[in-house]
């Protein structure tokens, strides 16, 4: 058993959490469940950047799980691997503090009685969203790019006060051939028709941001760097809801002059990245005596 203390210490400086402040994400919750947050979070985690430990649960850790969003099936996982062990201490370490539907109701915050679950069993909770997309050697972007094989990558897409994206070569390679690879690597079966736009560019320079990458921001900063690629997760919102509707009569507006191929994976997909091929090596080389569980989501679409 480790430490926690030692390994949050090890996790905080490593991503620099104390730079980042995505506190504004209470919008996301339903009214009335700061209480509820106020109740099972750890001391300063509201107070601060809503980055780092969120879940204070256990002292001491020997099993690292991994994954994208908290959703209740894989806390449902995370839980019965524990009880089955006899809950001795984990910890996992979530991309976000929310579990998230391209095709559902968005964001949705961990229900109280899992946060009680999950404190009965000593399973403790890390978010690193912000600090893992910007980090300049581990993070969501660069995962993506390692795995599609880019070259001599450079960041680029302001974000958080740091960059998210990841530009650089590949191939010259054919469009479809490119798409099948980013399926591939992403560990999805097919890409979704909606998320793919061939706009006749030959393929030699993609820029990629992991997650969600549809904001026109994004898009465009894709197009001012000289790619004739754009990868991301999610760049056409699919789902209900006015919010969503709206975004795509904006992303319909850009794409009228946007003179630039578009490929989507998934939200949670192109997130995933990084946390089955980046932070397994971490832990091992960080953290001694600690293993890592990547649990992922039965629909990779979600």
């Amino acid at each position: 058993m480790t430490a926690q203390t030692d390994v949050i210490a090890r996790l905080d400086a490593y991503f620099n959490i104390q730079a980042f402040d995505e506190s504004a994400d209470r919008k996301f919750f339903p009214p009335g469940y700061g209480s509820v947050l106020e109740h099972y979070t750890a001391a300063g985690f509201l107070q601060s950047g809503w980055n780092g430990l969120m879940l204070d649960n256990a002292k001491a850790v020997d099993r690292v799980y991994l994954s994208v969003f908290p959703s209740p099936s894989i806390l449902d996982t995370i839980i019965a691997r524990e009880v089955q062990r006899g809950a001795p201490g984990a910890l996992l370490f979530s991309h976000h503090l929310a579990d998230y539907q391209e095709n559902g109701p968005s964001f949705s915050p961990i229900a109280e009685a899992q946060l009680e679950e999950l404190q009965e069993h000593k399973i403790s909770l890390y978010v690193c969203h912000a600090p893992l997309d910007c980090h300049p050697e581990t993070s969501t972007s660069t995962a993506l790019a390692n795995a599609l094989k880019v070259r001599d990558p450079e960041r680029f897409a302001p974000r958080y006060g740091g960059l998210a994206g990841v530009h650089g070569k590949i191939g010259p390679i054919g469009f479809h051939e490119l798409a099948k690879r980013a399926a591939e690597v992403t560990g999805l079966p097919s890409l979704r028709y909606s998320a793919v736009r061939n706009n006749g560019r030959t393929v030699q320079h993609v820029a990629l941001i992991a997650g969600a990458g549809g904001d026109p921001a994004d898009i465009q900063a894709a197009i001012d760097v000289g790619a004739d690629t754009y990868i991301t997760g999610e760049w056409w919102p699919s789902g209900p809801g006015e919010t969503r509707t709206a975004f795509r009569n904006v992303i319909h507006e850009l794409l009228l002059t946007a003179d630039i191929n578009l490929i989507g994976t998934s939200r949670y997909s192109s997130d995933s990245v990084v946390m089955r091929d980046q932070m397994p090596g971490w832990f091992r080389a960080n953290v001694a005596g600690v293993e890592t569980q990547f649990v992922a989501p039965d629909d990779p679409f979600r």
